[in-house]
């Protein structure tokens, strides 16, 4: 509930008024000038965990999709933004406050952490997705020091690699979480018990990026109980399952 987390599953249809009615029709125009709507009419998230990204007024200027199934056609991403220019910082209020934050190469990667009490934490859009709007947000809100966490393989280094030297030369210190060759947080959270445990420790032994001395690391999970945390995840998890579910059943949609 947080995060107003959704599954796109055709049925947008259903909650808006008909094309053959003047709302209907400026109501699906406006959808496919912002890019909710393909101009074909079909959901562009179709088959997606959604996840809205908000900007300071409450306002979604951004939307993630990420699919659900294993068995798409082969060149099909996983990973869809709406069109244009990326926009918005997610968990933005999660980041005022604190000098340290986490910066995890996909949502999902961040969503992780903070299920696992580790509320400072935000993602870029990908690799190549940190923003102007990602680095004005850090600076505006006195962050210093940010703990890159991004994927352990070739891209997600050479990205943390790129991404350190941009935000070093805007004054912000940089580690590096390191997870295990070939994982990213959540690969890790999974397969490691207990998932906060496990998370703590590569914070604790990210590698320093800076010249001289390194800072000492100040990130802490919340004195939210993990019990609670996963039972959330679970709860958010098995809400998700229900409307793929039902997604999938939904055969005749009727079309946008």
């Amino acid at each position: 509930h947080s995060f107003k987390l959704g599954y796109a599953n055709r049925t947008l249809a259903y909650h808006i008024p008909q094309n053959n009615r003047d709302d209907g029709a400026a109501i699906r125009t406006n959808l496919k000038a912002c890019g909710v709507l393909r101009s074909s009419g079909h959901e562009h998230l179709n088959g997606s965990i959604t996840v809205p990204i908000f900007d300071a007024e409450n306002n979604v200027v951004e939307l993630y999709g990420r699919k659900v199934r294993d068995d798409l056609k082969k060149g099909t991403s996983y990973h869809l933004y709406l069109p244009g220019p990326h926009a918005g910082v997610w968990n933005a209020q999660g980041l005022k406050g604190q000098e340290e934050i986490i910066l995890c190469e996909a949502l999902l990667d961040a969503m992780t952490f903070w299920v696992n009490g580790f509320k400072n934490v935000t993602a870029s859009y990908g690799t190549a997705g940190f923003s102007d709007d990602h680095l004005n947000t850090f600076l505006s809100y006195g962050v210093k020091r940010v703990l890159i966490a991004y994927d352990r393989d070739e891209a997600g280094n050479k990205a943390a690699e790129q991404l350190s030297a941009k935000l070093q030369s805007a004054g912000l210190e940089c580690f590096r979480v390191l997870f295990p060759k070939g994982m990213d947080a959540n690969s890790y959270a999974l397969n490691m018990k207990p998932a906060r445990k496990a998370l703590e420790v590569v914070i604790r032994k990210a590698e320093w990026l800076g010249k001289g001395k390194a800072p000492e690391i100040s990130t802490e999970a919340t004195d939210k109980a993990p019990l609670t945390a996963a039972k959330e995840k679970n709860e958010t998890a098995t809400s998700v399952d229900n409307a793929a579910q039902n997604g999938s059943e939904q055969e005749t949609a009727p079309s946008l």
